[in-house]
């Protein structure tokens, strides 16, 4: 705020400023990448609804061809992830600040943040494992009716 008033700040002052304009650019990198991350997903759900209009005016084989939501998801986890790694760390690291200090409403702050960061990650976490496990088993499944109608169909007894 100095610099835009024309006024400068010099010493230790300034390089403590310096470095958390540092890590506001840097967290607004990251808060972009959760935005990015967030229209990939709103993607994802466009795309999921067109196969739902096209399969209910029975045109499933032009819902077939659309792009699978899966790969588009699992990016859009994968950047949140990241970005969600990098704000917890800004926590600790603010936590690690706060506790060297005496201010005792900054160490609490510190503290709830650090949890909340982690919980938040954790989440994302879950979100994507169970996005995986779900794509997983999906597919399994799918070969699992295919190998059995085939089996069916060789089993039939119907006279040739």
């Amino acid at each position: 705020m100095a610099q835009e008033t024309g006024q400068s700040t010099g010493g230790p002052d300034r390089e403590l400023l310096c470095r958390q304009l540092g890590i506001t650019d840097t967290s607004l990198g990251f808060l972009l990448i959760i935005i990015a991350a967030t229209l990939l997903s709103y993607w994802s759900v466009v795309i999921q609804r067109r196969g739902l209009c096209l399969t209910i005016q029975d045109e499933t084989e032009e819902a077939a061809r659309l792009p699978n939501v899966y790969p588009i998801r699992r990016k859009a986890s994968a950047m949140i992830i990241g970005a969600l790694g990098f704000f917890l760390c800004l926590a600790l690291s603010s936590a690690r600040e706060a506790e060297a200090g005496d201010d005792c409403v900054a160490k609490r702050s510190a503290r709830v943040n650090v949890w909340a960061s982690l919980f938040v990650l954790v989440a994302a976490l879950l979100r994507l494992d169970d996005l995986d496990f779900v794509a997983c088993c999906g597919q399994t499944a799918v070969q699992e009716n295919s190998l059995e109608d085939e089996a069916v169909l060789e089993d039939s007894t119907l006279p040739d």
